[in-house]
């Protein structure tokens, strides 16, 4: 299959690496801290309260089989180009461990009262969901050079008309922050079912949680406020632009535009709220109504 700069701007592959690379220390770190958790539970005194009805030999399978799903998330993604297969196979390796890794929770720690270590071993899986969410990001350019269909540097009819845009994070990142708190809560809650003794501590692990994944995808994020595009083309009424990040953007534009001195009003979601559009000067303002043909100045 292709590799990742087929479908990507150098500035955009740039990002990824990045991105892939603090993805795959989290991943290895939440690894790492299962390990450690079940290592404590083999040198923890043993009592009727603090000990699994699984024999050792269960117990040590199930870790084995979930760890080795992480762990090949991660070395699918550790070349510096990787490959279209090896990325989506690899987040589909992320999804698996989030589903897999309540099988060792549960072979390992049910049964136990004192939360310490089952609480420690949860926090290392579920480094999985965020890092499931920025496996998703090589996939969302991947799909979207595809929909183009169009070779990385070639522009269309725009032809690289800059402006810019108009970005507000705050309902992207409640949006976020909900998702991943009803992800947080359905997983923990399923802990808690096979060890009722620990739901009091539940609530402090799903706001931990939340707090930790919102903020890491808020700093993903790029600010509030105007910030620069270069258009590419307008075809089959979809706009197509790059954002200041080097990624491929489109919207559906149906509608005649709103036109106020240099700004155009567009709607990126349907039923959503207009966003503003400046552009840098009247005569690429002109030029981008004449191609679209959707101008309706008020």
């Amino acid at each position: 299959m292709p590799a990742l700069s087929t479908y990507v701007t150098s500035t955009a592959l740039s990002r990824i690496r990045t991105i892939l690379f603090f993805t795959n220390i989290l991943q290895t770190l939440g690894c790492v801290i299962c390990i450690i958790a079940f290592i404590l539970t083999t040198t923890h005194p043993s009592s009727p309260t603090n000990h699994s009805p699984f024999s050792f030999s269960v117990q040590i399978l199930s870790l084995a089989i979930y760890l080795a799903i992480p762990i090949s998330s991660v070395a699918l993604s550790l070349s510096q180009d990787p490959t279209e297969g090896s990325l989506l196979l690899s987040q589909v390796l992320s999804a698996v461990a989030i589903g897999i890794g309540v099988v060792p929770i549960i072979a390992i720690f049910q049964g136990y009262t004192d939360p310490t270590l089952p609480l420690l071993f949860t926090s290392g899986y579920l480094t999985n969901i965020p890092s499931f969410l920025f496996r998703t990001l090589p996939q969302t350019h991947i799909g979207q050079r595809k929909k183009r269909a169009v070779p990385v540097g070639v522009r269309g009819n725009l032809d690289g008309i800059q402006l810019e845009m108009q970005l507000n994070k705050k309902a992207k990142f409640i949006l976020y922050l909900v998702f991943f708190g009803i992800l947080a809560s359905f997983i923990l809650l399923r802990i808690a079912i096979s060890s009722p003794s620990l739901l009091i501590w539940f609530p402090f692990v799903i706001i931990a949680s939340v707090c930790i994944i919102g903020l890491s995808v808020y700093l993903q994020g790029r600010k509030s406020g105007w910030q620069p595009m270069v258009l590419d083309t307008y075809e089959n009424k979809t706009m197509w632009w790059y954002t200041a990040r080097g990624s491929l953007a489109s919207v559906l534009l149906k509608d005649h535009l709103e036109v106020q001195d240099n700004l155009v009003k567009i709607t990126l979601v349907k039923g959503g709220l207009p966003t503003n559009l400046r552009f840098r000067s009247q005569a690429d303002l002109d030029r981008f109504l004449t191609i679209t043909g959707l101008g309706k100045v008020d």
